[in-house]
Formats: C-alpha cells, sequence, structure tokens
C-alpha cells in the first residue's frame, strides 16, 4: 500500500495542542507516523519519548517489536530495546567491538504511573499513548483513568509545558474515560473537535485514499458493506448509533437527577406516553440523588441499585421506554444497568 495513504500529523500539530487524540481506521499509520516523529525528534535534537500502555502484557508485546516496521527509514542507525529503554548507536563501517548506545526513550506502563514520581523525565517532550481506547476483551480500564493519566502527565512535565501527548485507538467506542471526562463527541462535530482553549484536539481523520487501497485487498473486499467495516477502515464508532434517541417530549416531567460514576442526568417522564427521558442537561433547581456512596452529603440522597427508582428505570430501558440526548448519555447512562 502506497504510503501516501497513511495518517499525516500536520493538520493535528497546527493546532499546537498538548493531548493530541487520533482514533481512526486501522492499519491508517498512526503509530507508525508517531513514532517516526518521536525517533527523528530524539535522533536530530536528543528528545527523549514515552511509549504509553495501560499494562505490563500490552507493553511487553509492543515493546519487542517497537522498531521492526520503522527502523528502514534510518539505515544509518542501529536500534534496539534494552530492557524497558529505546536505544539507538550510529553504525560505522569500522568493526567497533564496543558500540556507543544513545537511550531515545521509555517504554512505561500506565498502571505503574505512581512508582515513576519519584523518577525525573526532564528530557522526554513525547508521551505516546498506544490504544488508549479498549477493544473487546478480558482488560478493564483503571479506576479514574482520565485523572490517573492527568497525575502521570504532570509526573513527567513537571509544569513545564513541555511534553506533548499523542493518544492513539481504532474507532471502537465513544465509551471511554477520556471522550466521557473531556466531553468528546464524534460526529456531533466536524472532524476535528477542540477542546479547553486548545489544550485538547481530537482528529477523527477519514482517508478516502485510504479506504479505497484497502478495497483493492482481498480482505478489504471481504468485509466490505459489513459492520466490521465501519471501524475497521472508517471511523465509525460501534456505539454511536441513533437507537433510544429522542427529544425530550415538552410535557415530560421533571424526577429528579442521578449522579453516577461517570457523570449527572436529569431524568424525565412523560405519563401519556409512559416514556422516561434521560438528559444531560440538567435544570436549575435539582433534587439529586447519587449512586457514588462517597459523595453523600445534605443535598444527595444515596440511591442503591436494587431501589425503586432504579428498578423503574431499568425496566423502561429493557422495554425500550427510555429515550437519551445523544448517544454518549446513553452509552454512559446505560452502563448503571450492568451493575
Amino acid at each position: 500500500m502506497s504510503i501516501s495513504a497513511y495518517y499525516n500529523y500536520d493538520r493535528l500539530l497546527s493546532y499546537n495542542a498538548v493531548y493530541n487524540i487520533v482514533a481512526g481506521a486501522r492499519g491508517l499509520g498512526k503509530t507508525y507516523g508517531a513514532k517516526e516523529r518521536a525517533i527523528k525528534d530524539a535522533l536530530n535534537k536528543g528528545r527523549q519519548f514515552i511509549y504509553l500502555r495501560r499494562y505490563k502484557d500490552e507493553l511487553t508485546v509492543a515493546k519487542n517489536t517497537f522498531f521492526t516496521d520503522i527502523e528502514h527509514k534510518f539505515p544509518e542507525w542501529e536500534f534496539r530495546v534494552n530492557g524497558y529503554e529505546a536505544q539507538a548507536s550510529k553504525l560505522s563501517t569500522k568493526n567497533d567491538k564496543k558500540r556507543d548506545w544513545i537511550t531515545l526513550g521509555f517504554f512505561l506502563k500506565l498502571v505503574n504511573a505512581q512508582n515513576y514520581k519519584s523518577v525525573a523525565f526532564t528530557n522526554v517532550y513525547t508521551i505516546i499513548f498506544d490504544e488508549f481506547i479498549i477493544e473487546k476483551g478480558a482488560i478493564q480500564y483503571l479506576p479514574n483513568e482520565a485523572n490517573v493519566f492527568n497525575n502521570f502527565y504532570s509526573t513527567i512535565d513537571r509544569y513545564k509545558d513541555r511534553v506533548k501527548v499523542f493518544f492513539l485507538a481504532n474507532a471502537v467506542t465513544i465509551m471511554n474515560p477520556y471522550f466521557i471526562e473531556w466531553d468528546i463527541k464524534p460526529d456531533e462535530e466536524k472532524d476535528i473537535v477542540v477542546r479547553n482553549d486548545r489544550f485538547i484536539v481530537a482528529h477523527f481523520p477519514d482517508s478516502e485514499l485510504f479506504k479505497s487501497q484497502v478495497y483493492e485487498t482481498r480482505f478489504g473486499k471481504f468485509i466490505k458493506n459489513t459492520e466490521y467495516e465501519n471501524y475497521a477502515v472508517g471511523n465509525k464508532f460501534a456505539d454511536n448509533h441513533d437507537r433510544l434517541l429522542k427529544s425530550k417530549n415538552y410535557k415530560a416531567k421533571y424526577l429528579f437527577t442521578l449522579e453516577c460514576e461517570t457523570g449527572s442526568f436529569s431524568v424525565w417522564y412523560d405519563m401519556p406516553s409512559d416514556e422516561y427521558f434521560i438528559q444531560s442537561k440538567l435544570p436549575k433547581n435539582q433534587d439529586i440523588y447519587t449512586l457514588v456512596p462517597y459523595n453523600v452529603d445534605t443535598n444527595k440522597i444515596l440511591l442503591k441499585y436494587n431501589d425503586k427508582p432504579i428498578q423503574y428505570l431499568r425496566t423502561a430501558f429493557r422495554t425500550g421506554k427510555i429515550n437519551f440526548d445523544s448517544a454518549k448519555s446513553r452509552n454512559t447512562f446505560t452502563e448503571i444497568f450492568k451493575k
């Protein structure tokens, strides 16, 4: 496949964001491009990088093949992974017995973020967080993961405004802690989403050239016009559909606000249609129930998952009598029914 079809970081970098998110087709070259940029910075400017994964098993597989697909781009250098360091040595015509190896970067695990607080990474300028959105499988997100990452970033950057982050993933699910925490809504805005005065910029690329070249392959022909094609080749998130999405009936009456681990929602009920409406927009005057025990105070009453209000909502959901204002609200809110 022509390299021209692969992801180009120029547009994203033009925003000069700190947190840079790229979520799109698998095989688009997101990781390849980020690695190439980081290695060039390390070789030419002495700026180190961190390649980050969530858990040890993920990292072990990724680091052992980190240079395999890209070392040909740097024919004057030899690369190796030494423990948890990415290293390089200048090739020479001499038969040097003793080689000088320089450290380009580090392979770290987010689950061990607390362990890095006493380590100085003063020469790190780039963090590549690969596969930050989890695909269906055995692994899970860390508790309160978006803040875990923020703490990790603070440990590396030390408030120097030096380090850029590249969050890379396939377009799998909008139900992830980063999109929820930072209010990122794919498809509801343009392909570029900007947040927090350009501190965060997310790009959801849709490369027609890449897709056309994939469809020329036998596997591309095999998956064309299937659900798998939508997120494997395009940038369509599997859970970003319009089922159970409906505007609130103007006759619907406000019942209460429900606070979950992932956000707060106003709950409305329309008696004639026997429908509930869940909204991310909250009224000025609220009666607040919380499912988070440590958030209980004089203004918030604790609800348990077997209490009547939750049972009513669960029944409405099972019978299709509950509606949401957005896919993000639906995906976030319906997590309570998995308890």
